[in-house]
């Protein structure tokens, strides 16, 4: 995927929902690349990252992930490109019992309309405009942003206390390895320290890396 094909992207989805305050990506190449820096600056958002191997800072899009691949798999007979727009049908058309609605309703007003084939004819809903307008502010009124899940309260990462004053550290290389190649790199400078995250000296350039991936040098 091109930086070319992220930006015509993000541009279509301007065009529906207008634009965005904060976008958070993964340090992919196309979202590190000139043109997504300046269609930042040109459209004034502001381009937040997860740190590299640590799919839990985009917890919501990473489980998303795992829906649609799972119902993509169901049709694995079928290209997928072609498969994708009957899948998100289904997924924006699926009831959501803690929103006692579905995505597509909150957005339109109504439900949408599914293919007539698996359904007995409907007598036509005479109901007025107002009262989808009463209920999508309705539905809008009861809308709550989801905590986010606390995993780790009760099992919490093993953490080295020495981080903490620590100038240097290794960071723990999390892709595929051959089976001598040592799992931690480094020493680096350590930046800054936060809660979740430090920055560290990589090859000349400053990292965010998460905490767990760290241990003191």
């Amino acid at each position: 995927m091109t930086a070319e094909t992220v930006g015509k992207a993000l541009i279509s989805w301007i065009s529906r929902f207008g634009c965005p305050t904060d976008i958070v990506t993964d340090r992919g190449r196309q979202f590190e690349s000139s043109l997504f820096q300046y269609l930042g600056i040109f459209i004034g958002f502001k381009h937040r990252r997860t740190t590299a191997y640590h799919p839990a800072c985009n917890g919501l899009v990473e489980r998303f992930h795992r829906q649609l691949k799972a119902a993509i798999m169901c049709h694995a007979d079928c290209n997928w490109v072609d498969t994708l727009p009957l899948v998100l049908l289904g997924i924006r058309s699926a009831f959501k019992d803690d929103l006692q609605s579905s995505s597509a309703e909150l957005v339109y007003g109504e439900p949408l309309r599914l293919p007539g084939e698996f359904f007995q004819a409907t007598a036509p809903d005479s109901t007025d405009i107002s009262d989808f307008n009463y209920r999508l502010r309705q539905f809008a009124a009861k809308l709550q942003p989801t905590p986010a899940a606390r995993h780790n309260e009760d099992n919490k990462i093993f953490v080295h206390k020495d981080l903490t004053s620590s100038s240097h550290v290794f960071l723990r290389d999390d892709a595929l390895r051959g089976a001598l190649q040592p799992p931690y790199t480094g020493p680096y400078e350590v930046l800054e320290r936060g809660e979740k995250t430090f920055k560290i000296q990589v090859k000349g350039k400053s990292v965010t890396v998460s905490i767990d991936r760290l241990k003191p040098a």
